[in-house]
């Protein structure tokens, strides 16, 4: 019998259930992204400018800019030639991630409170998978929802809507847990709560300003937070 509030609880993955980012190597990946945006007809001004937010901003940037400019046929191609390239990159660190601190015992301990439970993240859903499996979790989840065609990527709520969809668990009774302030924006638009749980790259100031329901230090405090949620 679950004893909490919530039903449901979606993750983010990459640095706040595992440590893939740690071996994969964005940089090399991000200069081969900036070349294929180029070879779009995106300027040098554009890339430079949103290149400097980090990867993941890059390309949603990006894919605002040109989705003014291109049809809907267009963007599939073009995005789909970009997540190639960014899913060969993080395959290569399957193998090497592991766990966040706390993250066996959390994902353990909502596991045995029958609390549902699923992936929204920025990375291939592919990869996602064969993280959780890797790692020995992946029948704790119901739902894993990655980079998807005609699902926009958080900020937006499209991800999260269709993770808790998946789970079987209506938003207003669950929380999105991630490290980022696009987690705690895609939490709030998919009118669900939001638990952040900042890492040492995390854009503080954007965190709080997203206004989650509570910032926690690492996932060992989580059970300790979600009992607290009414």
């Amino acid at each position: 019998m679950n004893p909490l509030s919530i039903r449901g609880v979606v993750f983010d993955l990459d640095a706040t259930l595992v440590n893939l980012g740690e071996h994969v190597k964005w940089r090399e990946a991000q200069d081969q992204i900036i070349e294929a945006y180029r070879d779009c007809g995106c300027s040098d001004s554009d890339l430079a400018l949103c290149s400097s937010k980090g990867l993941f901003n890059l390309m949603y940037e990006m894919d605002t800019r040109l989705s003014a400019l291109r049809s809907p046929v267009e963007m599939t191609v073009i995005r789909e030639d970009i997540w190639t390239i960014l899913d060969k990159y993080e395959r290569e660190g399957v193998e090497r991630c592991g766990f966040m601190p706390g993250s066996y015992e959390s994902l353990t301990w909502l596991k045995e409170n029958c609390v549902k439970m699923g992936v929204c993240t920025s990375n291939s859903g592919n990869v996602a998978e064969k993280v959780l499996h890797k790692l020995g979790v992946s029948s704790y989840f119901d739902s894993v929802i990655g980079r998807t065609i005609g699902l926009r990527m958080k900020p937006h709520p499209d991800q999260v809507l269709a993770c808790f969809e998946g789970i079987g668990v209506n938003p207003r009774d669950g929380v999105m847990v991630g490290d980022s302030h696009n987690d705690v924006l895609a939490a709030k638009a998919a009118g669900t709560r939001a638990i952040a749980i900042p890492v040492y790259y995390t854009r503080k100031e954007a965190l709080e300003a997203a206004k989650p329901d509570a910032i926690v230090r690492s996932m060992i405090e989580l059970p300790k937070v979600l009992l607290t949620l009414k």
